[in-house]
């Protein structure tokens, strides 16, 4: 159906039936109802607004830190309060701790290349040079270069090889000098003598790509893929920003539609020549999955559209042969989905050096496990063990058998990662962890010492230097909370509840206001999120930005509760496919009852007003629980929302193809159900969203007018998928303003 032209910005509202239940306190058209808030509830929405944006409270180094090839060596950069810091050199074997020069000394010269007073810089961009004898980072726009000795700040030229390190469209070779340059649409290689030696254009949807670690180890080789485009359906997005408009279109696969085709092509620096490797069969995604420790071949993963198969296949770069070494196969459900495709895929496979063969993550046993195949791709043994998964190999000892990983074995917490040590023979696993949490791990090239990079939802986040042999942990960095804690008690209150199947624990959390108030009851405002390639629960200090959206709505006066219900990742196999074939279809069930396990042992959670808001995949369940569990939720906001009709890789491998399950994308379908909405609802999408496309609002909103039921609408021009700066904020007092007008306030 066609609709209505509207001026831009014009809010289309039609509200519902429903009275607007007012403040404690506060007349009915003072409050949260008009176009300008008074100033009370601005107020409440400054600190939720804060309390959403507390990351940038925590004083912390922004920058992992960088590890030297040799002598087991790192420079990191070292916070020292308000005034910033400054970058230290650490020594593993003896734990000494160096800087490079005094932070009064760094902001001195800083300030003099710059031409006016740095006081308190913070970095993001950083790197080692080339050479290792220094380092390289971005301040303002500017690149500078300090070396390990002299403590003398230079400023690079933005050609300057070093300065490149930063740039993500140039790749400098690890031997040899070339350089690889990611050009629009195109690509070119440039010898260490800067001379062309290679140069690639594209053509309209046939662009080249440069994939990550492209360069074999001795520099001689280059991977690229070519995508093709062509036959991919295009979204139109359409400027509004003039009376006369535009419209662009932008690639994108929806289910049952053709996938891009991507192959893969070999460049030989010495000669120039550029060679094609044959693509494997079918319709399938495909990443490169990086060169084994020899430079002899390069490693890719292929996985099928249904994801129901991926293979591994090596390219030997000097022929161009392609040769199979193993496939992971699941008929009855799915291998790998969205998460894999987003950057799992980098964690699926370690090549072992001396061509002894591969470490190969698979679920075969119902969990996430690690198994030796040797280099023909014949499987050797499963080497971890227990239900529990492990998430990632981080890498292995240069000399013995010692094997390392991040893992879940914590059966009292099953989604923090910790560390852990196994052996390439199998048997049990040996804890590293100092503490819980969340860790993150980079081991020196030595496979001697490594970094620990950790935080839990009770402490901020620290990175310790160990050596593997146990004995002192050496302190590198320790992120000061205390603007954090000023603002009030931010930590999540953690639970658990069984699943609608009355068997399954679900862990959820809920945040209270900082006022909080245990004579009161509150109104429920429920976060959802859903998707079966993320988990929404918090389990390091500063969470995820979900989290802090929900911390900063409680604000507001309600109590936000979040669950991970049945169907995501993270645990077992059974568990992430108790929906497989059927989004949609769990999550609300396990919401509610999650709600009300929950609000029994907590008088304080009114259930009478309980709402629901998500952004994304959690749209799609905002308005999922307004139609499939009317009665229960009062109040809905579904934010960019997607449907089970948009991308293929967040759809299919849940799903299956449509034209295999049909039944479960209709029922999973919110269209149909449009006349079972009773409560208030308001829906939101940005008119260049190109993540979950605007079409899905426009179908949804027509539904609800077919079936009679009036509803709000926030059109936000020229917004992505997740709105920007100023139109960022007002979306996020947006949905603030919705519940207070429809939830009201304690009581």
């Amino acid at each position: 159906m066609r609709f209505p032209c509207v001026p831009l910005g014009l809010l289309l509202t039609a509200l519902t039936g429903a009275p607007v239940l007012a403040l404690d306190g506060e007349s009915p058209s003072a409050d949260a109802s008009g176009p300008t808030p008074d100033a009370t509830v601005q107020a409440k929405l400054d600190v939720a607004n804060q309390f959403n944006r507390r990351v940038e409270l925590l004083r912390d180094s922004l920058v992992p830190p960088r590890w030297l090839r040799d002598q087991d060596r790192l420079v990191f950069w070292s916070r020292e309060g308000k005034d910033g810091g400054t970058w230290v050199l650490a020594h593993a074997k003896t734990g000494e701790l160096k800087p490079l020069l005094s932070g009064e000394q760094l902001r001195e010269q800083l300030s003099a290349l710059l031409g006016k007073p740095v006081t308190a810089p913070r970095f993001f961009d950083v790197a080692l040079a080339p050479d290792e004898q220094g380092i390289v980072f971005r301040l303002e726009g500017k690149t500078f270069g300090l070396g390990l000795t002299g403590g003398r700040v230079t400023l690079l030229s933005p050609e300057d090889r070093a300065a490149l390190t930063l740039s993500p469209d140039h790749f400098l070779a690890p031997r040899g000098g070339a350089l690889a340059v990611q050009r629009k649409g195109g690509f070119a290689v440039l010898g260490a003598d800067g001379a062309t030696v290679v140069e690639r254009a594209g053509e309209e949807r046939l662009d080249w790509r440069i994939p990550e670690r492209p360069w074999s180890p001795d520099g001689r080789f280059l991977v690229v893929w070519r995508d093709d485009l062509r036959a991919v359906h295009q979204v139109p997005v359409v400027d509004y920003s003039d009376a006369l408009e535009k419209v662009t279109t932008v690639p994108y696969a929806k289910t049952g539609t053709p996938l891009p085709r991507s192959e893969l092509h070999v460049v030989e620096v010495a000669t120039g020549r550029v060679t094609r490797i044959p693509p494997v069969e079918g319709e399938t995604y495909d990443f490169f999955a990086g060169w084994n420790p020899e430079g002899t071949e390069a490693l890719c993963l292929h996985l099928a559209r249904d994801a129901k198969r991926l293979d591994l296949t090596a390219v030997t770069p000097g022929t161009g042969q392609r040769r199979h070494v193993l496939r992971e196969e699941r008929p009855e459900t799915f291998v790998a989905g969205l998460d894999f495709a987003v950057g799992g895929w980098a964690k699926q496979v370690t090549a072992l050096p001396g061509g002894r063969g591969y470490l190969w993550m698979s679920e075969r046993d119902g969990w996430r496990h690690v198994y030796a195949y040797d280099r023909a791709g014949k499987l050797l043994r499963q080497l971890t063990r227990g239900a529990f998964p492990v998430h990632e190999v981080v890498g292995v000892a240069p000399q013995g058998d010692a094997l390392y990983v991040l893992a879940s074995a914590d059966s009292g917490a099953p989604y923090e990662q910790l560390f852990y040590r196994g052996s390439l023979k199998g048997g049990a696993l040996k804890r590293l962890s100092s503490g819980s949490g969340m860790h993150r791990i980079t081991l020196s090239p030595s496979g001697q010492h490594y970094v620990d990079a950790w935080s839990s939802r009770a402490q901020p986040r620290l990175r310790e230097l160990v050596s593997m042999e146990g004995g002192k942990r050496v302190r590198l960095t320790t992120a000061d909370a205390s603007e954090i804690e000023a603002l009030g008690d931010v930590r999540p209150e953690p639970f658990i509840v069984k699943a609608a199947d009355g068997v399954t624990p679900l862990h959820g959390v809920l945040y209270k206001p900082r006022d909080f108030d245990p004579a009161k009851r509150y109104p429920v405002l429920a976060y959802i999120y859903g998707g079966p390639f993320f988990n929404l629960l918090p389990w390091s200090y500063i969470g995820n930005s979900m989290s802090l959206t929900a911390s900063g709505l409680a604000q507001l006066g309600f109590v936000t509760v979040l669950v991970d219900p049945r169907g995501g990742p993270g645990r077992s196999k059974a568990f992430q496919d108790a929906n497989y074939g059927r989004v949609g279809q769990t999550e609300i069930p396990d919401y509610v009852t999650g709600l009300k396990q929950a609000a029994s042992t907590r008088p304080w959670m009114d259930l009478e007003r309980v709402g629901l808001y998500g952004h994304s995949w959690g749209g799609y369940f905002a308005l999922r629980g307004m139609l499939t569990a009317p009665d229960f939720f009062k109040a809905g906001y579904a934010a960019a929302p997607g449907a089970l009709t948009e991308e293929a890789i967040i759809n299919e491998p849940y799903l299956n193809l449509p034209s295999a399950n049909p039944q479960g994308y209709a029922v999973g379908d919110n269209l149909p159900l449009a006349g079972k909405l009773k409560g208030h609802l308001r829906l939101m999408h940005g008119t260049s969203d190109v993540n979950a496309t605007l079409s899905v609002t426009m179908r949804m909103a027509d539904a609800l007018i077919r079936a009679g039921k009036h509803f709000e609408l926030l059109i936000m021009p020229g917004e992505p998928h997740s709105p920007q700066g100023a139109a960022g904020r007002y979306y996020q007092d947006d949905v603030g303003l919705f519940f207070l007008r429809t939830l009201g306030a304690p009581r």
